[in-house]
């Protein structure tokens, strides 16, 4: 069993790449995360829970390249989307650390790099290997299916040589191996504990740096300014550089070692054989307890732009509901496996077991003491099968809580609810009141007590639904030592409807038809001084737009571009030309830019996710109420991203928060 320390009790999650905007998987983690620090500050723990992103590497690099941007102005806006996602998901991470931050991390990464030299286990040499541009680390051809990365299969294997510096990972794979095989380093499942003792018996050292020709965006080796370091001493140092290696020593020996660290399998390597050697060379304590979990599915598929089964976790959380997505994201994952993510079973579960079950007892008991008992429940019935049972449960949900086993957690608690609506149901309080109204109120007294228990229960996975259940109770500020059946001569509050039931959903309409058209011609207005007359073909026909793009863009700029049109616009008439249609663009004020793609055909549907493109004509008028916005040059409708089958549509030149008109 783990020893915990009475000091502060530490929890991360592995810092997310900001490449692209945070995806399914990156809300799984920081949920999982999240119910872990909720849990233990219930258990009265001094919880710090730290989150952060990976800023370096080239795929940061090159992706501010692609639009345009300086790198720090790219990170900074899409670190912003993380941190709104998180504070949609109601994360409540205590530090957000940022690999880009001299004053911290800069200063903490480079004193582990010190010291590893220092203890002599930095080397340099050349070397020749398999690099993945997608994992941005070398691989082994044991770890290539196909010739192919498994987690990029479109991305081509480079074969580098380079001469780089190189960790001894050889030298401490032993006392790894002893420390995980004693659970002094816990590792979370087995299974991953036994895949990672395979991989140390034959680990090799690792490469530790890269050339500034070969990776320009990293932190400057120190004394070697011509290589940058490579993730091991960058990205994984954020777990000490978080909480004051180096910068705030008296934090860090009062928070350091970590207590849980949560990753995805995917890294496992990583943290659980890099890592813990790492901190060994430098001295320094290893973490506790490393829980990895699977990967979120969609229909049993791993996500992936190039397969478009992409889940926006901002779509899902604006239609179902917060607590209602924290639910059905922690119990979807087994501990030991993957996990899939349906809309079909996300309904299902959500009216099955949240409204008809949990929901149901609670909204029944309390609008029925409310009703007959103008809200008091005094003495409580002491139905010993009925505590007992529960309190059972109450130890097993501990336990999975403990194990990061959320999938039985939550079904040992639908059973406690599922307990309650029997007793209740079974007793027919409703009928017995006029025969034996004190045994009522006692009735209702002992479920009273068990929708305050699975208050307390659900807290880490459903915060608002366990604070409006606790304002409803009339109680506050509850934590697991509250969890029993003494709450008595009490005076409840109002009942309201905790979940509502998701219907159906019939497929959401979109008022405009997009197309993707080639400007094949482009004229000056013969009337007017700021507008072009362009031909464009859209696949199946050709049409005449009129634009506002002269003062933005040359003839020779606009021709053979792939842009998006409005084919269901009403036809006007602008300075005597006629315009079949409009082409999108976005403007801040400043610049103008347009709507483009590359890869997608003439002709192609272009929409925002999860929405149908309508024809019937709109005007003008109605096309401006509609909110259509820039982000990270990618336009943006409710946080559904504007694509075609085969991409995402970019916005030129415009900053964020640009209109699409």
């Amino acid at each position: 069993m783990v020893k915990f320390d009475k000091k502060k009790f530490y929890i991360t999650t592995a810092i997310a790449y900001p490449n692209s905007r945070p995806h399914l998987g990156h809300a799984l983690e920081i949920i999982q995360a999240d119910v872990v620090t909720r849990f233990y500050k219930l258990l009265g723990k001094d919880v710090f829970f730290q989150t952060g992103t990976d800023e370096h590497g080239m795929k940061n690099w090159q992706s501010a390249q692609k639009e345009g941007k300086d790198i720090i102005e790219f990170l900074d806006a899409n670190v912003s989307v993380f941190k709104d996602l998180y504070k949609k998901l109601n994360i409540s991470y205590d530090n957000f650390i940022r690999t880009t931050d001299k004053k911290a991390h800069y200063l903490g990464a480079i004193k582990l790099w010190k010291e590893l030299v220092k203890t002599g286990d930095i080397y340099k040499k050349n070397y020749k290997g398999l690099y993945c541009n997608g994992c941005e680390v070398f691989k082994t051809e044991k770890e290539l299916k196909n010739g192919k990365c498994p987690n990029h299969p479109t991305h081509d294997i480079e074969v580098v040589e380079e001469e780089n510096y190189f960790f001894r990972l050889s030298k401490y794979k032993e006392e790894v191996i002893k420390q995980i095989r004693s659970d002094e380093y816990k590792i979370i499942p087995e299974i991953r504990k036994n895949e990672i003792l395979s991989f140390l018996k034959t680990a090799k050292d690792i490469s530790f740096s890269r050339p500034k020709t070969s990776l320009s965006w990293g932190i400057p080796v120190p004394g070697d300014e011509s290589q940058v370091m490579y993730v091991w001493c960058d990205a994984l140092s954020n777990y000490i550089t978080g909480i004051g290696y180096e910068s705030d020593e008296k934090r860090f020996k009062q928070i350091w070692p970590a207590d849980i660290h949560i990753i995805g399998k995917d890294i496992l390597r990583f943290h659980a054989a890099f890592w813990p050697a790492l901190l060994i060379s430098a001295k320094l304590k290893l973490p506790k307890q490393l829980f990895v979990h699977g990967f979120i599915l969609s229909k049993g598929s791993k996500m992936s732009k190039s397969t478009g089964n992409i889940i926006d976790p901002f779509e899902q959380i604006e239609k179902y509901g917060l607590d209602q997505f924290r639910f059905y994201i922690a119990g979807a994952m087994p501990i030991d496996g993957d996990g899939d993510y349906s809309e079909d079973v996300v309904r299902e579960r959500i009216n099955n077991e949240l409204v008809s079950n949990l929901g149901n007892f609670c909204y029944r008991v309390i609008s029925f003491v409310n009703k007959n008992f103008n809200g008091e429940i005094k003495d409580i019935d002491k139905n010993k099968k009925i505590i007992d049972n529960i309190g059972k449960k109450i130890n097993e949900i501990k336990k999975h809580y403990s194990e990061f086993n959320f999938n039985l957690t939550l079904n040992e608690i639908l059973s406690i609810s599922d307990i309650g609506n029997k007793y209740f149901q079974e007793n027919e309080p409703w009928a017995l009141i006029k025969k034996d109204r004190k045994k009522v109120q006692e009735i209702c007294s002992l479920c009273v007590n068990i929708a305050k228990n699975l208050s307390i229960l659900i807290q880490p996975i459903m915060p608002d639904f366990s604070e409006e259940l606790h304002k409803q109770l009339k109680l506050k500020n509850l934590k697991w030592k509250d969890i029993g059946f003494e709450l008595k001569n009490h005076k409840i509050g109002k009942e309201k409807i905790l979940v509502n039931k998701v219907e159906d959903v019939t497929e959401e309409l979109f008022p405009l038809n997009l197309k993707i058209a080639q400007i094949n011609e482009v004229k000056d207005h013969p009337n007017a001084d700021k507008l072009y007359v362009l031909q464009v073909d859209l696949g199946n026909e050709k049409r005449q737009l009129v634009a506002g793009l002269k003062e933005h863009y040359t003839k020779e700029q606009l021709k053979n571009k792939k842009v998006i049109v409005m084919t269901n616009i009403k036809y006007a008439k602008l300075r005597g030309i006629e315009s079949q249609g409009m082409l999108l663009a976005g403007d801040d004020g400043k610049d103008l830019g347009i709507l483009t793609v590359k890869k997608s055909k003439t002709g192609s549907d272009v929409f925002f996710s999860g929405l149908k493109n309508l024809d019937k004509e709109i005007s003008f008028e109605n096309f401006q109420k509609l909110k259509i916005t820039v982000n990270d040059g990618k336009a943006y409708y409710k946080h559904l991203e504007l694509k075609t089958a085969e991409e995402t549509v970019k916005v030129e030149k415009v900053k964020d928060g640009a209109r699409v008109g």
